[in-house]
């Protein structure tokens, strides 16, 4: 064989080769793409099944430490969800706190596009060795701007929301900011894991501890804190109010039937058996 014919069959064999390490590439990027859209799928309809507070208050919790303060998590939250104003304070090492604002350009998001969006710019910011980012580097990894590095570096940032409101996917956006969806899918598989397993009584705002109502035996009325069985107003149909505190079983009106003591009102305090 001569040597342009060999020149010629390395040549092609790069080409084949090259071919199918892109044809791989683009069948993990789609698989990912495939995966995160189930995942997104499932955290908006558990936002239905436990309620938007409860899913909310989980995708705050795990970005609580990147955005500084519950607070920060809060607001971020709130704000991508709403497409409404977001501002974000931090204080430095000599205790001077400054504050920014600014409003996503991605309008209203499901709860799955939050979580998203704030795990890219968390992977970004990394990246850069920035883990413990102010609140302007959050802006910046959202919404577009320059942050400084540990090492003094400028970094120029156009912003995973910037990019997002242009028209882009979550699996290229995350191709041109450099990184892979998998750390994404990780987070919302766990996030999504723990809100499934979440009853409808730790999701509810009830006191810890037992059954508790605010009114007994309908229609009483009271206020009622502790732990086992505690009712406002006791009775088969007792009308009293009161306000009851202690554990076991603790009535602020007894007697019978629509009276507690001489004139239907009555506080109880104390230890039920």
């Amino acid at each position: 064989m001569n040597r342009d014919a060999v020149r010629s069959a390395s040549t092609l064999l790069l080409a084949a080769t090259l071919g199918c390490g892109a044809a791989a590439v683009s069948a993990a990027e789609k698989g990912e793409t495939k995966t995160l859209a189930t995942q997104t799928s499932q955290m908006d309809s558990l936002a239905t099944t436990k309620g938007a507070a409860t899913v909310s208050g989980r995708i705050s919790s795990d970005f609580g430490g990147f955005a500084g303060s519950t607070s920060n998590a809060d607001a971020l939250v709130g704000g991508l969800r709403n497409g409404t104003a977001i501002t974000l304070s931090s204080t430095d090492a000599k205790g001077v706190t400054t504050s920014t604002t600014f409003t996503p350009p991605t309008g209203k998001m499901g709860h799955g596009n939050v979580y998203i969006s704030l795990a890219l710019a968390k992977q970004q910011l990394a990246g850069l060795g920035i883990t413990d980012p102010t609140a302007q580097q959050i802006q910046a990894a959202l919404v577009g701007g320059t942050v400084i590095g540990p090492t003094g570096q400028a970094t120029a940032l156009t912003g995973v929301l910037t990019l997002r409101a242009q028209g882009m996917g979550w699996g290229q956006i995350a191709h041109n900011l450099g990184y892979k969806l998998g750390p994404v899918i990780s987070g919302m598989k766990s996030a999504n894991a723990h809100v499934s397993t979440q009853s409808a009584a730790s999701a509810s705002s009830t006191h810890p501890g037992g059954v508790t109502t605010a009114a007994g035996s309908n229609p009483g009325q009271g206020n009622a804190f502790g732990r086992g069985i505690t009712t406002g107003a006791g009775g088969a149909a007792g009308q009293g109010q009161g306000n009851a505190f202690g554990r076991g079983i603790t009535s602020g009106a007894g007697g019978a039937p629509g009276q507690s003591g001489s004139a239907g009102q009555g506080k109880g305090a104390g230890k039920g058996g």
